[in-house]
């Protein structure tokens, strides 16, 4: 009796705690911003899954590069304004609803006379809005402000409205989801098309302490579209097909000119066709929103509170049947919440967070029930460590644990080898890849690189853009710190370069050794073992320094007396990088010494020029550098540098205070 009352218990406490799990993690959700990509989600898959609604009284024309090719116009400038007087003329001439420029005129035309063909184009129709830029000057300043960029004066004076075309808020996937209605000063330009169109919405105040968000119609070819050249030529388009339509101009790519810093967004159709929409189609979307007041709500707070408690009791109770049923009863409940969910958002115009309940505290009533069953039958820790083992290195693990490693913030000052590594050449292309390319480029290249760096009980601390972050030495004491570091610098150098459109991207590494503070240098908040100090500054100076000696691996010359002869180096020279005031000695890592013995036949007068360089003898220097360059099949880039270098002095007159130290004042 006493031992069923005890498992009864057991079976209480269980149930009584994953309510408490579930509930504590969807009030979590529901409240911090670190579950927001849920509710955005949430928010998104409603959409996704309707079919696109009807929007034949809005047409699309785009400014795109074709258009500006056809109309014989350049890519870099903006459009010619005559030929928008002429777009303009056309439209009235169909008899448009309403015409909407997504596309900033903030400053006048080259030609004064096509502004006021323009202003006297906008006149004629009368039902002319157009937008204003927001400016917010440099994205990387610490200081920002918001500067407004109007429409000009005369073109201002002949539009029926002008208003504010940027988005907010703007979520961090860059997506759009809320209505903007404009500042306290300045109406947003689309509600200032709802004013001129007589929404009903616009006659009460615009204001409002109740979020809108946008009712999405489709994806991207939901809305009739053409270019600008169609627009314009009599017969790019059947005849009344702008007439009554509310018609939407802007950009689409480069020839757009709409003056912001991108004008493509995220929609929820982007999560399913992987496209970013132009910032012209979601106007046009929000003002048919407000036109026709069919924008969403979100659920009042309070009932999706409720929500969350109701599924917590739910996901708390799965614990109490057995795994099979537990999965069934928790499949049913996603399934219901998820056709609520679309059902509020189709029909009512209702949004809420429902993957909170469905995606987050069910599926952890579900773990949490299977969790319990392994519990009472004392499998639950047996399968835990099993499940840990393919995670974590039991040989790493105990050596750290058995360290006086502390996790509370701070660090201690240790003797250690940092590795940098670049990827050559990788910004400039980049910019000509797709974010897809760079992702897979980039994982390639970390995939290799990690691989090197812990086949040599290397630390990554850290990946930064293309760069890799190692370390010997710590959090694991590596007396051979230093010997470790060149080994995974020499394995790195020899890995096969990645090739991109044709062409080869080396990997280009310092190697530094020094003391360095190491320790976990985040918060209590997030933890984030690192090392700091001159030692990971100056390993970075030596990666940064291979693009100006066309070199692929420096390592210093604290480095280099610590690996002795296992390696094949060559002395660089002494140079002052910036940020130090003392000059030190570097030297380029060709291999391991059993791998190229012949290196040497090069390397000696390379040398020997070095030495006679330092001392001031330029024209011998000059000798010896170029006998380098031939040895090396007519290519040296150290040998280069210094060639380049001798030129230098002796054209700046620079001989006589010669010092032998070589000055580089760039990063």
């Amino acid at each position: 009796m006493l031992r069923l009352k005890k498992k009864h218990l057991t079976r209480v406490l269980t149930i009584v705690a994953g309510c408490l799990l579930a509930l504590l993690l969807g009030l979590a959700c529901l409240h911090y911003s670190f579950a927001e990509p849920l509710a955005r989600l949430s928010y998104d898959l409603p959409f996704v899954w309707r079919s696109s609604l009807d929007t034949s009284e809005a047409v699309l024309v785009y400014l795109d590069d074709d258009s500006v090719k056809q109309l014989q116009q350049s890519l870099n400038e903006p459009l010619s304004r005559s030929l928008h007087a002429q777009l303009l003329d056309r439209l009235t001439q169909d008899h448009a609803r309403l015409i909407f420029y997504d596309i900033g005129f903030d400053s006048p035309a080259t030609n004064e006379g096509d502004d006021t063909a323009f202003a006297d184009a906008i006149r004629r129709n009368g039902r002319v809005v157009l937008g204003a830029l927001l400016d917010t000057g440099d994205p990387t300043s610490s200081v920002r402000q918001e500067r407004i960029l109007p429409p000009t004066k005369l073109l201002r004076k002949a539009a029926a409205g002008w208003g504010l075309l940027t988005f907010r808020p703007l979520d961090a996937d860059y997506g759009v989801r809320q209505i903007f209605t404009g500042t306290a000063e300045i109406p947003a330009s689309t509600w200032k098309a709802a004013e001129i169109l007589d929404a009903p919405v616009t006659h009460n105040a615009r204001q409002t302490t109740t979020p809108r968000w946008i009712n999405y119609y489709g994806p991207a070819t939901t809305f009739s579209s053409v270019n600008f050249a169609q627009a314009l030529n009599p017969e790019g388009v059947s005849p009344g097909y702008f007439t009554n339509k509310i018609v939407m101009i802007g950009g689409r790519s480069a020839a757009g000119r709409v003056g912001s810093e991108r004008d493509e967004f995220a929609t929820p159709y982007s999560r399913s066709h992987h496209a970013f929409t132009p910032g012209v189609e979601i106007h046009a979307t929000v003002l048919l929103n407000l036109l026709h007041g069919d924008w969403l709500t979100r659920l009042p707070i309070a009932w999706e509170t409720i929500l969350i408690v109701l599924v917590a009791l739910l996901a708390g109770a799965l614990a109490a049947v057995r795994p099979v049923y537990a999965v069934l009863v928790a499949f049913a409940a996603f399934v219901v919440i998820a056709c609520s969910a679309c059902w509020l958002a189709w029909q009512q115009r209702i949004w809420f967070d429902w993957l909170t309940p469905a995606a987050v505290q069910i599926p952890l009533g579900l773990a949490w029930s299977v969790g319990a069953q392994y519990v009472l039958e004392s499998r639950r820790r047996k399968e835990l460590r099993s499940a840990f083992g393919f995670y974590l290195s039991p040989h790493m693990a105990d050596k750290i644990a058995e360290s006086d490693f502390d996790l509370k913030p701070g660090g201690k000052i240790v003797e250690a080898t940092v590795l940098f590594t670049d990827l050559e050449s990788f910004t400039s292309i980049s910019e000509k890849l797709d974010p897809t390319e760079v992702s897979q480029l980039l994982i390639a290249y970390f995939e290799q690189t990690t691989r090197c760096i812990l086949e040599n009980k290397g630390t990554i601390l850290k990946y930064v853009g293309d760069a890799v972050i190692a370390a010997w030495g710590a959090p694991v004491d590596e007396p051979a710190h230093a010997t470790r570091g060149v080994e995974a610098a020499c394995d790195l150098r020899c890995l096969a370069e990645l090739d991109v459109h044709g062409k080869k991207l080396r990997t280009r590494i310092g190697v530094h050794s020094g003391k360095v503070l190491a320790g976990n240098l985040g918060s209590s908040y997030r933890f984030d073992y690192t090392m700091i100090g001159d030692a990971v500054n100056f390993a970075s100076r030596l990666e940064s320094l291979n693009k100006y000696l066309s070199t692929q691996v420096l390592i210093s010359d604290a480095v280099r007396a610590q690996v002795g002869d296992k390696f094949i180096t060559r002395r660089l020279g002494e140079f002052r990088v910036a940020g130090k005031t003392q000059a030190v000695v570097i030297h380029e890592l060709l291999c391991r010494d059993e791998q190229l013995s012949n290196e040497r036949t090069w390397i000696k007068p390379f040398e020997e020029g070095l030495s006679v360089f330092r001392s001031g003898d330029f024209e011998k220097a000059r000798t010896l550098m170029n006998e380098t360059r031939q040895l090396r099949g007519g290519s040296d880039g150290p040998a280069e540098f210094y060639l380049r270098k001798i030129e230098k002095l002796q054209a700046d007159g620079a001989v006589e205070n010669w010092t032998g130290i070589v000055e580089l004042s760039e990063k």
